[in-house]
């Protein structure tokens, strides 16, 4: 229970309404959002429960999360990343920092999505940058070696789920990479802002971005912070990702 309700006598939960929860509510942003939703996740169960008669969070509105502006990483850490000696390492980060796949589909790549060269995502094909594909092909004798009797499919396999068929974590790809992979994406997303000219349609197709999205990153374009650090560290260009209509 929040102090506020407890400096002001509430000594129930039953006893809290609306207005107790407005009162406690940041005024907006990130802040907001997240004291709300947690206070929904308490109280909600209750309700249905019973052990409370209403919920006071209901239509309450919830506002949107503070928008952050996405940054790039050091070039020497990309370099890092990419050429290190532990293999499951490399591959992963070769598949952010080139074709900016998400945590959730490096976690769900099939062995089979990877045919000719080619990436094959639900929404699009990829045809693989060759430092990707180098990696990828040393990770899979490096797979096959360990788990050689595995059945799991995925692509990805840790010591625990290579005896199962069930997808590595988010937390496993953080861990293994030591470095979000969202912050590789969003690295590599403002490459190509860049590259582009702040241009959204290129990146929504390119990367299956929604327009919103896209602008997000082709809203950094030209800001002197990034110009110099770009500057500082000199260019780390991935090759442009191509997509194959004609695989989809």
């Amino acid at each position: 229970m929040p102090p506020a309700w407890a400096d002001h006598g509430k000594e129930s939960l039953r006893s809290i309404t609306r207005a107790d929860v407005v009162a406690v509510l940041p005024a907006s942003g990130t802040p907001r959002v997240d004291m709300l939703q947690g206070l929904r996740h308490i109280l909600r169960p209750l309700k249905n429960r019973r052990i409370i008669f209403t919920d006071p969070t209901a239509r309450i509105f919830c506002g949107m999360p503070t928008t952050t502006i996405p940054l790039p990483v050091e070039v020497d850490d990309l370099r890092r990343v990419l050429h290190d000696q532990e293999i499951p390492r490399a591959a992963l980060a070769s598949l952010a920092i080139f074709h900016a796949l998400t945590t959730g589909q490096l976690r769900g790549l099939k062995t089979t999505d990877l045919r000719d060269g080619r990436l094959l995502l639900p929404n699009r094909a990829v045809l693989l940058a060759d430092p990707v594909r180098t990696r990828l092909a040393a990770y899979l004798d490096y797979r096959n070696h360990r788990w050689p009797r595995t059945a799991n499919s995925h692509l990805f396999v840790s010591q625990t789920t290579g005896c199962g068929v069930e997808p590595v974590s988010h937390v496993w790809i953080n861990d293994v990479l030591g470095i979000t992979a969202s912050r590789l994406r969003e690295d590599r997303l403002l490459h190509e802002a860049e590259a582009t000219g702040g241009d959204p349609r290129r990146i929504c197709v390119l990367f299956g971005l929604s327009v919103g999205a896209a602008l997000r990153y082709t809203g950094t374009v030209d800001q002197p912070g990034l110009v110099e650090h770009s500057l500082r560290n000199g260019a780390f260009s991935p090759p442009v990702p191509h997509i194959d209509h004609a695989a989809e």
